[in-house]
């Protein structure tokens, strides 16, 4: 019996790490996503190649409304043709949901703000933290991939890569 838990506890850790593996990090290939903003524009990751992508996988919660009004500032200090930033709903919330939670910040978002109605950018990128922040370059290579982060380390991050 007791051998059988131990191998059956074994198997679980290596399912997990093989699961893990699957997520992709810094170095990888970002995989391609199209979705529709809050304003009915479709947005296509591939369409963003040769510009640095900044994104942020959102949930309707505090944190993330946080997250994004770090790149409102983003935004503010580094307006430039060369980078694109994206806030992803990836918990399938509808679009009524989504404007509801928006109207509720202290101020707009100056970017972008996706709907993702089939979770497929949290299926491909296996989300697990509530926000994560990634940065594509513009050959389309995850640069970063991090939980919440302060606009002034993400603007010394960027400017390396613009």
């Amino acid at each position: 019996m007791y051998k059988a838990f131990i191998l059956s506890f074994l198997s679980m850790l290596f399912l997990a790490q093989i699961s893990y593996a699957k997520v992709p990090l810094a170095g990888d290939a970002a995989p391609s996503f199209s979705l529709t903003s809050i304003e009915g524009k479709k947005i296509t990751l591939s369409d963003l190649q040769g510009k640095v992508v900044l994104i942020g996988m959102f949930h309707i919660c505090v944190p993330c409304m946080k997250q994004a009004l770090e790149f409102n500032k983003v935004q503010d200090q580094l307006s430039s043709e060369k980078l694109t930033i994206l806030g992803i709903n990836t918990s399938g919330d509808s679009k009524a949901a989504v404007m509801k939670y928006l109207k509720g910040f202290p101020e707009n978002v100056k970017f972008s703000y996706l709907i993702d109605p089939e979770q497929s950018v949290h299926k491909k990128y296996s989300q697990r933290d509530m926000p994560t922040v990634l940065i594509i370059d513009s050959s389309g290579i995850i640069q970063a991939r991090v939980p919440w982060v302060g606009a002034d380390q993400l603007v010394q991050f960027l400017k390396k890569l613009l």
